[in-house]
């Protein structure tokens, strides 16, 4: 029996590297003819990794460790992470970025919005601009090394409130973000209201607010 060890675990989903569909870390039969054995071996975290191997008296250790470096799989999917709360009517603020991966997280720095375009929607009541194509990553400069940097791009323009925002490309898995607060901006102008109709001589209680430019 002979136990793995030196690759890492991917992290989305969570993948154990494997010898003959075995974990890393757990023994291993094996079969060996004059001194030689052969497995398939699967790795799924992109790093540069170093494989040992021991049956508890033998080990490969040094030199005779094998060096492999483990490159992103094909893109399959996006993942996002956004800052809150964010100001209604004004760019994101924080760290807020969105990262093309593979099927088990690891970041495809190939990834290229002008022929996958992103776009962008909210549950809020409101509008997406600010970026590329207004509500869309539709840019070959938006993304660098598979990582989309959305802080001072990314706006929301509506109704105040929690809300999420998802991310939809035009090949891929979408994602939605976790709950962003939404808080109103700087006070735009004032707005009064009351009743439409009134008798003359009479008095009503009319409301002054001072509101944003969306009227939050």
């Amino acid at each position: 029996s002979i136990t793995f060890s030196g690759a890492a675990t991917s992290s989305s989903p969570a993948t154990v590297p494997t010898v003959a569909s075995t974990n890393f870390g757990t023994a291993t039969s094996m079969s060996f003819s004059n001194g030689v054995a052969t497995a398939s071996m699967a790795l799924y975290k992109a790093e540069s990794a170093t494989i040992a191997a021991t049956d508890g008296t033998l080990s490969a250790t040094g030199a005779d460790r094998l060096s492999v470096t483990v490159s992103a799989a094909t893109y399959s999917k996006l993942a996002v992470s956004l800052s809150t709360p964010q100001v209604n009517g004004t760019a994101f603020t924080g760290t807020n970025t969105l990262t093309a991966q593979d099927a088990y997280g690891n970041t495809v720095s190939s990834f290229d919005a002008s022929a996958n375009n992103v776009t962008v929607t909210t549950s809020l009541t409101g509008a997406i601009t600010g970026l590329s194509g207004t509500n869309k990553l539709s840019s070959a400069g938006d993304f660098t090394a598979g990582v989309a940097n959305l802080t001072s791009q990314l706006i929301f323009t509506g109704t105040v409130g929690t809300g999420t925002f998802t991310f939809t490309p035009q090949s891929g898995t979408a994602v939605t973000s976790g709950s962003v607060q939404i808080n109103s901006g700087a006070a735009d102008h004032l707005m009064i209201t009351g009743s439409a109709s009134q008798n003359a001589g009479e008095a009503q209680t009319i409301t002054i607010r001072a509101v944003d430019a969306s009227h939050n």
